[in-house]
């Protein structure tokens, strides 16, 4: 079973103020990681520290995606989609 692609009203509202280029890399960057089955292993994602500590970033070109893991839904809760310099 793949995992699923939730959206935060924050995330899809900064989602869709992105050129059509950069929505067009994110959603492959995504559906890529939804084929994964440990997707922390994936080059890109790192996981935080501090106080967002349960978060993990997905780093496309200067954007971060922000998500969190529901292992038992095998959800991808993403946060937020920001630039690099707002993301932390």
């Amino acid at each position: 079973m793949s995992w699923t692609v939730k959206l935060s009203s924050v995330s899809e509202k900064n989602f869709k103020k992105l050129d059509a280029n950069l929505r067009k890399r994110l959603l492959n960057e995504l559906r890529d990681l939804t084929e994964l089955d440990h997707l922390t292993k994936h080059p890109q994602v790192r996981a935080l520290t501090g106080d967002l500590k349960k978060y993990f970033r997905l780093r496309v070109g200067s954007y971060r995606v922000i998500f969190a893991l529901l292992n038992e839904k095998k959800i991808i809760a993403v946060v937020n989609i920001v630039p690099r310099g707002d993301a932390y």
